[in-house]
């Protein structure tokens, strides 16, 4: 990368399969690193953190955000005693499956780590 203060001035060449090369630079990509670079921490014992972790956990959390705010709407819905009205255009089946829906995707995205 541009900004390293060192020079890697020195080549070695080494040869791999295709399938090797796509798996090396998918393992890499999955680590926000350059094909060199991953080789490079591999070699050297280093242990390249893998981002993909840091995604699953921000898309969970968004997929919480979203089962809690249907799920807010559904108690108001269940807990509004005036005479407000507020629940009657609340479509409660339609709740219901967004909440399965999202229960789906957070199983969906556990599945995935």
């Amino acid at each position: 990368m541009g900004s390293e203060t060192r020079i890697r001035d020195c080549r070695r060449t080494l040869r791999f399969t295709q399938q090797e090369i796509d798996e090396i630079t998918e393992l890499a990509s999955k680590c926000d690193l350059g094909f060199s670079a991953y080789m490079r921490q591999v070699a050297l014992a280093y242990e390249p953190k893998s981002t993909i972790d840091a995604r699953a956990v921000e898309e969970l959390a968004s997929l919480h955000g979203d089962i809690g705010r249907i799920g807010g709407l559904l108690k108001m819905w269940l807990s509004d005693n005036s005479k407000s009205g507020f629940g009657r255009h609340l479509n409660i089946p339609d709740l219901i499956q967004q909440l399965i829906d999202k229960q789906n995707e957070i199983g969906e995205a556990v599945r995935r780590l």
